[in-house]
């Protein structure tokens, strides 16, 4: 087991409670409730926040200090496959984002929020889950 490294963590940590955010917003939202409107705005921004962060740290060579992993090339195709599900999502959280509040300054639905809702809460669950994954796999197992 490799020692955890700080901004791995952060995000990993971070995302915890996201997934509580997200998960209340899609179900409250599906029964019409008005506060999800609450949950899910703070979900997809703090979601946005440490993807963002996360990825542009990243890409700009932040290696993620503390970590030398051996990575098989069945685990670059993984992170690819995690990377780009994870820039559907960001774009799907601003679309449903400014669905949402188009529809709360017009005071009417907007088909495309509601469309978005379900694809956006599996595709982001699913992106959860295998960073999570990945992140148990291979510094706490």
């Amino acid at each position: 087991m490799v020692e955890a490294p700080f901004i791995s963590t952060l995000i990993a940590v971070g995302l915890i409670p996201v997934a509580f955010l997200f998960t209340h917003a899609y179900f409250s939202g599906r029964g019409k409730l008005g506060f999800h409107k609450l949950t899910g705005s703070i979900g997809i921004l703090l979601d946005l926040t440490f993807s963002i962060f996360y990825m542009v740290y990243r890409t700009i060579g932040g290696a993620v200090e503390g970590g030398v992993l051996s990575i098989s090339p069945g685990m670059v195709t993984y992170f690819a496959i995690h990377g780009v599900i994870a820039v559907i999502v960001i774009a799907m959280e601003l679309i449903i984002l400014g669905t949402g509040i188009l529809q709360w300054r017009r005071k009417t639905p907007n088909i495309w929020h509601r469309r978005l809702a379900l694809p956006l809460y599996v595709l982001w669950l699913i992106a959860f889950i295998s960073g999570e994954v990945v992140y148990l796999v291979y510094y706490v197992l």
